[in-house]
């Protein structure tokens, strides 16, 4: 695990900060009127869940992360809303229950391996009711496709940042991509200081997703794509680096 995620969690809120309004809108339309309960497999710092039970729903969220779970139980205690998080691998966790629906936003199933994501949707089969949605935004790929790269600057109580996040190599033959991360401290307490990291992540081509999903409890029924405001529905086939797949649990 790498610094961002694990000892860097307020920084890492902080990076990723922006409004979840209209996506928590989205998520809750599409999980359906008889969702009530939502599981979040690796919820970080706990934005989603914060959002998601602000809107009535019963969350509960889990995290690798020791400092990620601290951080999201305080952020949930701050806010008032009913939620829990647990200290838990996603790809081996029990927690003797079953949920409504399932969320997993910005790619955190990419930190899996292939045999890690085949692991990871078996236990999620086990905590869904039959027939409820699992939404994974998880972007796939031609296995040509260039090298992404993404720059922004992030702001929150007198701390401000500067992050750059980016693909440097490749091997679509193993479904391997590793990213840089640099994130710059320009404001605050901390000013002056850079965290960098080295991730390796699953690249996931259209045909390789689709093959997982297909070996898995689940089955794909729809796609959106998650970098259009209204986020329209796409067909399976289709590549994208923010696509939400609507997965549908036995």
């Amino acid at each position: 695990m790498t610094r961002i995620y694990s000892d860097e969690a307020e920084l890492y809120d902080i990076a990723f900060g922006w409004d979840l309004s209209e996506e928590a809108d989205w998520l809750v339309q599409r999980l359906g009127p008889s969702c009530r309960s939502v599981l979040e497999p690796g919820c970080g710092s706990g934005r989603m869940l914060e959002a998601l039970a602000a809107r009535g729903l019963e969350v509960v969220g889990l995290d690798l992360s020791e400092p990620m779970v601290a951080y999201a139980r305080a952020r949930l205690r701050h806010a008032g809303v009913k939620a829990d998080v647990v200290h838990a691998d996603m790809t081996s966790f029990d927690l003797g229950r079953r949920f409504d629906g399932a969320v997993s936003p910005v790619s955190t199933v990419g930190l899996l391996g292939r045999e890690g994501f085949a692991a990871h949707l078996e236990a999620m089969a086990r905590h869904l009711e039959p027939a409820s949605r699992y939404l994974v935004q998880q972007g796939v790929s031609a296995p040509e496709a260039e090298l992404w790269r993404s720059e922004w600057e992030a702001e929150r109580d007198g701390v401000k940042l500067h992050v750059v996040w980016e693909a440097f190599e490749r091997d679509p033959a193993v479904f391997s991509e590793r990213s840089r991360s640099r994130v710059e401290i320009l404001a605050g307490s901390r000013a002056g200081e850079v965290v960098e990291d080295v991730h390796t992540n699953t690249f996931w081509t259209v045909d390789a997703w689709r093959e997982a999903v297909a070996a898995s409890p689940f089955a794909e029924v729809a796609c959106y794509d998650g970098d259009e405001p209204a986020r329209p529905a796409v067909e399976l086939e289709r590549g994208g680096g923010l696509l939400w797949h609507e997965l549908v649990a036995p």
